[in-house]
């Protein structure tokens, strides 16, 4: 059970005192351990979301789809204008000049919500030096890329600023105190696991299958796991 998050052990837990309840209760050890472990499960719950990674994670993702969507936008403006036959020397000198100033690679756009704040912040004083340059390219409903230019760097502004205040929500508990609860809440579960294991053995009126009327749940969510993932732009925040 190592590979289980937090919030993995709340969603097992409830299902452990929901619809297994039965099968927890029908051995001595399972009504032992249980109102211990539905402690462990009440302390997890208590835990709020900006320890468990999810405070702003909705507004980030949302920013975050702007961000990239503006980005995206701009490199495939710039992409056409690269390949264009017939124009002039000048407006593909501007238009290299914008890419390597605010969107060098497409690799960016995969970058940290952290990487992607700072290079807005890194990039935004070069706006008024290529002013010129970024209104000579329109775009829909009356703008120019200075416009895009513009709600790309707004929108990695934005990334810092939603970091900013998920590093400084409130709260009461130690952040190192999360992983100590989540070690006890597998350990605890461990040793029920074994003394379970040892109950099925000597009680042959037990079911057979009692270990795995109870933990079936909780082996699933670990072998969702799987092996350790990527880091994803989250994780970098």
């Amino acid at each position: 059970m190592s590979k289980l998050t937090l919030d993995d052990l709340d969603l097992a837990l409830a299902n452990l005192f929901g619809p297994r309840k039965d099968a927890l209760e029908a051995s001595v050890v399972g009504k032992l351990y249980g109102p211990w472990i539905a402690k462990k499960h009440v302390a997890i719950l208590a835990v709020p979301e900006v320890l468990r990674g999810k405070a702003f994670a909705e507004e980030l993702g949302v920013t975050d789809v702007t961000h990239d969507g503006f980005g995206g936008a701009i490199l495939s403006y710039l992409d056409a204008v690269e390949q264009v036959p017939g124009l002039s020397n000048d407006t593909r000198a501007a238009a290299k000049r914008i890419r390597a100033a605010f969107v060098p690679q497409r690799s960016a756009l995969v970058d940290s919500y952290a990487e992607e704040a700072a290079a807005a912040k890194k990039n935004r004083t070069k706006v008024a030096e290529l002013e010129g340059d970024l209104k000579q390219f329109p775009t829909p409903e009356g703008k120019t890329l200075l416009d895009w230019v513009t709600g790309f760097l707004d929108a990695g502004d934005k990334l810092a600023e939603l970091l900013d205040q998920r590093a400084s929500a409130h709260t009461t508990m130690p952040k190192g105190s999360v992983g100590k609860l989540r070690g006890e809440t597998l350990g605890l579960l461990n040793k029920f696991r074994a003394a379970l294991r040892d109950e099925i053995t000597e009680n042959e009126a037990l079911p057979r299958d009692l270990e795995q009327q109870v933990f079936a749940f909780i082996d699933e969510l670990e072998e969702r796991r799987g092996p350790a993932k990527a880091k994803t732009k989250e994780s970098g925040g």
